[in-house]
């Protein structure tokens, strides 16, 4: 699988971001990459662990012969992060015969990924790409040979002891604890592994911190037949256009910026169920607010130039890509794939911090367990019997609104993606949260 140079890569268990190039005859000839390694449960790479990583540069998505690989051999992972410079490595040509080339020539070129070495992960199977527009700095290579402290948190840190630095150490602070985010300069400035337009810090973009959909069809409901009544029958379902989805829920943090900005309403409650403090509190920014009703959801969707997903949608965003599925990972879940009651996972029992688990095949994280969340569509018990087969709206109207996604409080046959719930739009809780959509 390949994605677009300027463009982020997020998989099941990779993320990486290129953050500078380095230009040479009006052509870069290496590359600092930097990204995020995790195990299969979406934690951390330990300390001094070493991957090796081929990059291979292509003229389409699609791949076909290479116009050169590039092998970074024993790169090591620090806090969970590496950096390396491509082109720096073992180069074989393919049809051109270093990296300089690649670009003076080619004004299109893919780049694939391949994690594979010394038997630390395996190969992954699948990577979804997240556009951003990538800035080159041309002072960027004489910053990073003089340490520069290129991401402004006021650290730096060789890498073994060679004239080469990463300025992203999050497991280290008295190093690198990285600073805000400043969008659109092409860097990781908060070290968390997303640049500019795909940080979810960034409001300056229109897609920031959303995961592109693409359109397609889907068997929507429980082919299972596992689940209540009105999860069938079973039928086919079409998202005709494209579209952008959160890649997480929304947070605390980015809920308070709505209230602050005068958008939204303050939370119902300001505690989680075992947490006196909660919204508000700067140890749970990065968790998904709760205690927010429907019209709250759809204020805050609204603020950000965004809207609530429908249900269709919110389904088939959540399969990722798997067909006849039960969870977003396949036909079993467990405490290392969800937040949800009593499943060993480390939230348990309430909730989790966004993105802790691993993102779906559209790149989405928690579309199971951690809070339910509300979607655009009245509830109505029978609505799949009539249902149009493109880009169904739900109901006209009703009492109740939908909620899907499951919750920390139950147990996994509610995190089903086809499972439902419904609830009085001006009904708060404890396990109620949302995310956005964008067209």
């Amino acid at each position: 699988m390949r994605t677009k140079i300027g463009m982020a890569l997020v998989g099941i268990s990779v993320l990486a971001v290129v953050v500078g190039v380095c230009w040479a005859q009006s052509a870069p000839q290496l590359i600092n990459y930097q990204g995020r390694l995790t195990n299969a449960a979406g934690q951390p790479l330990a300390d001094g662990t070493t991957v090796d990583l081929t990059f291979a540069f292509y003229g389409v998505e699609t791949g076909g012969t290479a116009y050169l690989t590039v092998l970074q051999e024993d790169v090591v992972v620090t806090g969970g992060l590496y950096s390396v410079l491509i082109g720096s490595g073992t180069v074989t040509s393919g049809t051109e015969p270093n990296l300089g080339a690649v670009f003076q020539n080619h004004q299109d070129v893919w780049m694939g990924v391949d994690v594979d070495g010394d038997g630390e992960m395996s190969p992954r199977a699948r990577i979804v790409s997240v556009p951003y527009a990538m800035k080159v700095d041309a002072g960027w290579w004489t910053a990073f040979y003089n340490k520069s402290d290129y991401d402004g948190d006021g650290y730096s840190k060789v890498v073994d002891g060679a004239s080469a630095t990463t300025d992203c150490n999050d497991g280290d602070a008295s190093i690198n604890p990285g600073a805000a985010e400043v969008c659109d300069d092409g860097l990781d400035n908060d070290c968390d592994g997303d640049i500019d337009g795909v940080d979810p810090d960034c409001q300056g973009g229109s897609t920031a911190g959303m995961a592109l959909i693409p359109s397609g069809c889907f068997n929507m409901g429980d082919a299972f037949s596992e689940g209540d009544g009105d999860e069938l029958p079973a039928h086919n379902v079409c998202i005709t256009s494209d579209f952008y989805m959160d890649v997480h829920q929304v947070t605390n943090a980015e809920y308070a910026a709505c209230v602050s900005g005068g958008g939204c309403a303050a939370p119902g409650s300001f505690q989680s169920y075992s947490r006196v403090s909660y919204y508000g509190d700067p140890a749970y920014d990065d968790f998904p607010v709760i205690h927010v009703n429907w019209s709250q959801a759809e204020a805050y969707c609204s603020w950000a130039g965004k809207r609530l997903p429908t249900e269709a949608e919110w389904e088939y965003a959540a399969r990722g890509g798997l067909s006849g599925k039960r969870y977003p990972s396949g036909d079993s879940i467990s405490g290392t794939d969800a937040n949800y009651w009593n499943s060993g996972d480390p939230w348990d029992n309430d909730t989790s911090e966004v993105e802790y688990f691993a993102a779906n095949g559209y790149g989405l994280y928690d579309m199971a367990g951690n809070v339910w969340e509300w979607v655009n569509d009245w509830y109505q018990s029978d609505y799949y019997g009539s249902s149009p087969t493109n880009d169904p709206p739900g109901p006209a109207s009703g009492t109740s609104r939908v909620l899907r996604g499951g919750l920390w409080p139950y147990g996994a046959s509610f995190l089903r993606v086809a499972a439902r719930d419904a609830a009085a739009p001006s009904e708060r809780g404890n396990a109620m949260g949302f995310r956005c959509a964008q067209d």
